[in-house]
C-alpha cells in the first residue's frame, strides 16, 4: 500500500488526471439533482414581478369601492405670496448688511494705503540721513567697469595663476 501511494506521489500527472475524473463523475450527480421533476421550474424575476402586477391589479380592482372624487385643494394665491415677499425682505436685509460691510472694508482699505503712503514718504525725504539712493548700474556701465579694471589694473603676468584657476 506504501509504494502504491509512493507512485501517486512522484507522479503529479496521474494525480490531476484522477481529480479530473471525480469533479467529472460529482458534477454529472448535481446536474441529474437539479433536473429532479419534484423541484418547480426557475423563473426569471421579470417574469415574477409581472405576475405579482397582475394580482395586485386584479385584487385591488375587486377590493377598492368606487373611487371617490378628488378635492382639489384651494388655491394657496395668499400664502404664496407672504412667502415670496418674507424672502424678498430677507434678500433685501442680506444685500443692505453686504453693501455696509463693502463699504466698511473700503474705508479701512484706503486708511491703511493712506498710512502706508505716509510712511513711505517720510522715509524716502531725501533730506533723510537713514534714506540715501544708491548708484544705479546699468548693462553698458557695469561693461565699461570690467574692462577698466582690466586696463587699470596690474599686468596679467604679474598675477598669481592660482587665483584663476579656482
Amino acid at each position: 500500500m506504501g509504494d502504491f501511494i509512493d507512485f501517486f506521489l512522484k507522479n503529479p500527472f496521474l494525480i490531476i488526471v484522477l481529480i479530473g475524473i471525480l469533479s467529472s463523475i460529482l458534477g454529472k450527480k448535481k446536474q441529474q439533482q437539479q433536473n429532479d421533476p419534484n423541484t418547480p421550474p426557475k423563473k426569471k424575476w421579470q417574469e415574477v414581478m409581472r405576475e405579482l402586477q397582475g394580482e395586485m391589479g386584479q385584487g385591488n380592482q375587486q377590493q377598492r369601492p368606487a373611487p371617490a372624487p378628488v378635492r382639489k385643494p384651494e388655491p394657496q394665491a395668499t400664502q404664496a405670496v407672504e412667502v415670496m415677499d418674507e424672502t424678498k425682505n430677507e434678500a433685501n436685509k442680506r444685500i443692505a448688511e453686504l453693501r455696509r460691510l463693502q463699504q466698511k472694508y473700503d474705508q479701512e482699505r484706503l486708511y491703511q494705503k493712506a498710512k502706508a503712503d505716509k510712511i513711505t514718504s517720510a522715509i524716502s525725504d531725501n533730506s533723510s540721513p537713514v534714506y540715501r539712493k544708491g548708484p544705479s548700474f546699468g548693462k553698458k556701465q557695469l561693461i565699461d567697469g570690467i574692462i577698466m579694471s582690466e586696463v587699470l589694473g596690474p599686468p596679467r603676468a604679474k598675477r598669481s595663476l592660482q587665483r584663476s584657476r579656482r
